[in-house]
């Protein structure tokens, strides 16, 4: 196809792989972004390129983005974010993360580290206080007959959790909360970016206090932990936990967010699975894995290290790569109904939080189901969602009524 406003095509890039798409702003991913995806699956070739936002590949099928995420040395993590500088160079957008950021060998002595911490061992301690905070969110929903539900659940269960985590004192959790919202709302079009950065270095600001507060005086939370380890025999630098704190910081909130809305979104509009959950607990588990195949949300970025080929078109070096994971998890040609979604990526980056992650939705649903009657989506016109390398959801009104009790 020909692209008449986009910047130009490369000249190796055969005209039958491109399309005009953009993942960060095209409008109609404000309304339904996985509407807009399939759509654009559907009608492209399953490895394809676009010259918005500086030019990179999308890739959409399951066995293209397995071969990704699985052959670091030549699809890095290191210039994660898939843009350019204004002179064409890749360029790292926001702070380097480990292990987010790093390749091996360099990255499995952190991942060993984190997996001591995250476990479902580790997990399952985090339960009653999991609980308990669904209760105390879910339970103020009792008698209402509206509410949006990102606002009321989706966005403080995760923020309260991380917290409790790291340590940071529940008695600020209002304050946190907004730096948490603030962070996780980029800078709309027009909007200057720099006021982004600075809620980002006020963050980076409690982080550093809070790891200060810990080297004088250690207590039984993760950052204490930390602090108390090492990596490779050496102790952890404080630029090492800054980067460390920061990524679970964001990877913890914004995850769990989408995750849980998205799923309440398709339980609103399903009266039936509804009452199924209701009445049946034990299948909660299998509807979050259903809701995270169905709603895959983030679209992880590779930069190409050498020239490879890949679904039968030649790639260069130096050029990004884009793995739409909602495509490996939704591909038609694969065999993933039932099977492992691509929900929490894949190869050396498998997410580490899946464990909490799962835990966190699978007692959001219970309690959930403990309070709240039949529910359905309030009329909603607005854009509530955006794209990128997480598609978000900003806003879910739902229309609840009370639960009934048997006699």
């Amino acid at each position: 196809m020909t692209v008449e406003t986009a910047p130009a095509i490369p000249a190796h890039v055969p005209a039958d792989r491109v399309i005009d798409f953009d993942i960060m702003n095209d409008p109609a991913l404000r309304y339904d972004v996985f509407k807009r995806i399939k759509e654009i699956r559907d009608g492209a070739p399953t490895v394809c390129y676009t010259p918005r936002n500086g030019g990179h590949w999308m890739v959409f099928g399951r066995e293209e983005i397995q071969r990704v995420l699985s052959e670091a040395p030549t699809f890095s993590s290191k210039a994660l974010g898939g843009r350019r500088d204004a002179d064409g160079e890749p360029i790292q957008t926001g702070p380097v993360f480990i292990p987010l950021s790093l390749d091996p060998p360099e990255h499995a002595p952190w991942r060993h580290l984190l997996l001591k911490y995250f476990g479902p061992a580790q997990v399952r301690g985090l339960e009653p206080f999991v609980r308990d905070w669904a209760e105390r969110l879910i339970g103020k929903l009792d008698g209402r007959t509206s509410c949006d539900f990102l606002k009321d659940v989706a966005e403080p269960m995760p923020i309260s959790v991380f917290m409790e985590q790291m340590g940071l004192p529940l008695e600020r959790f209002d304050e946190f909360r907004a730096l948490v919202m603030a962070a996780l709302t980029p800078p709309a079009e027009g909007e200057d970016p720099t006021a982004s950065m600075a809620n980002h270095m006020r963050i980076m600001g409690v982080l550093a206090d809070l790891i200060e507060a810990r080297k004088l005086n250690p207590m039984d939370d993760l950052v204490s932990k930390l602090l108390a380890d090492n990596i490779q025999g050496r102790p952890i630098a404080h630029e090492e936990m800054m980067s460390l704190c920061f990524l679970l910081f964001l990877a913890g909130l914004d995850t769990v967010t989408n995750a849980m809305a998205y799923g309440m979104r398709h339980l609103a509009a399903d009266a039936e699975l509804q009452e199924q959950l209701r009445n049946d607990r034990s299948k909660i588990p299998d509807a979050v894995e259903k809701f995270l195949r169905l709603y895959t949300f983030v679209n992880t970025s590779r930069l190409v290290t050498k020239d490879v080929e890949l679904g039968g078109v030649k790639i260069r070096a130096g050029e990004f790569v884009w793995c739409m994971l909602w495509g490996g998890s939704n591909d038609p040609h694969s065999e993933t109904e039932g099977g492992r979604h691509m929900a929490f990526g894949g190869g050396n980056h498998l997410c580490l939080g899946m464990h909490l992650a799962r835990l966190e939705l699978r007692i959001m649903y219970e309690t959930w189901f403990d309070h709240i009657g039949a529910f359905s989506l309030a009329p909603d016109n607005k854009p509530a969602m955006r794209g990128g390398s997480v598609m978000n959801i900003t806003r879910l009104l739902l229309n609840m009524e009370p639960r009934k009790i048997a006699a």
